[in-house]
């Protein structure tokens, strides 16, 4: 298991999450997934940092310290599930995690810092965190619900 795997692992246990809340995908279904997401939202192919190379326009949100802090005021929809897919180098891909969106903030809060992606399970939009504290977003919906947190 990576370190970023076992951060997240470790932060589900400290805030007593069940794995309806959250669940790792199994290894053939998350690498599948990885593979789908990737030839859907990258230009370049397999790459370490998506960010660089969204094949949909991508925007910027307003700067704030601490960006994971903010998603469940961005996020579109708390009521439906989202895959967080998370960098993780020592990992033969990027894992994918099923998730509430409501508490990605708190799992990322108590982990190190990494890069992440929040993903509409409909592939509609995508929010990303880089390691310049930059969000990012991809989307419509996302952006038409965010117009005053966009820069």
């Amino acid at each position: 298991m990576g370190e970023v795997n076992q951060e997240i692992s470790n932060a589900i246990k400290i805030l007593n999450l069940t794995d309806e809340q959250i669940s790792l995908l199994d290894f053939s279904t998350g690498k599948k997934l990885y593979f789908e997401l990737l030839d859907f939202f990258v230009s370049s192919g397999d790459r370490r940092w998506w960010w660089e190379d969204f094949k949909l326009a991508s925007f910027d949100f307003v700067e704030y310290e601490k960006p994971f802090e903010k998603l469940h005021e961005i996020i579109p929809d708390l009521e439906n599930k989202v895959w967080l897919m998370v960098e993780d180098d020592q990992e033969e891909y990027y894992p994918i995690y099923d998730c509430e969106p409501s508490i990605i903030g708190q799992v990322i809060g108590e982990c190190f810092g990494f890069e992440y992606y929040v993903i509409d399970k409909k592939m509609d939009w995508l929010i990303c965190e880089n390691h310049h504290n930059r969000l990012i977003g991809l989307g419509q919906k996302l952006k038409d619900k965010n117009t005053n947190k966009i820069k």
